[in-house]
């Protein structure tokens, strides 16, 4: 003999309406200005990090926030061609994440033993402001869960 047993569950459908929501909201412009807000403090950060000589690095770091489909992605960098040099060092200084091609480069125009120090200026403001992201991402997600 075979039992059954029967249920009536009920706000299945209020609970999928709820989840579909924080999914958009996830999306939405609350979460675009959270980042915005953290790529601006690291920017901040990095430009007082970035070694100067002319002021040009400084001046070209700039935050970006890009929206995808499903991605909310938060961007700090520099246009200027040295930049990457400068983050990540060249020559005998260069890390395995540089260039390979252009540590060569710049190792040649200054002898097989010297290269620029990794300044990891960005890395660094990535750094200093760990806590300030963890701690706003935080608070967006949990505003918008618990609404």
């Amino acid at each position: 003999m075979t039992d059954v047993m029967e249920m009536d569950v009920e706000g299945v459908e209020e609970v999928q309406r709820k989840m579909e929501q924080v999914v958009r909201d996830l999306g939405g412009a609350p979460v675009v200005n959270a980042m915005r807000d953290c790529t601006l403090k690291v920017q901040r950060d990095a430009k007082i990090l970035a070694p100067v000589d002319t002021g040009r690095l400084r001046a070209s770091i700039f935050p970006e926030v890009r929206t995808h489909t499903e991605v909310i992605e938060g961007v700090v960098g520099s246009n200027v061609t040295y930049a990457p040099y400068q983050e990540l060092g060249t020559g005998i200084y260069a890390g395995p994440e540089a260039s390979f091609a252009g540590s060569f480069a710049v190792m040649g125009a200054l002898g097989a033993k010297g290269g620029i120090r990794p300044r990891r200026f960005l890395a660094r403001a990535l750094e200093r402001n760990r806590e300030f992201i963890k701690h706003t991402w935080e608070g967006i997600t949990g505003r918008i869960v618990s609404k």
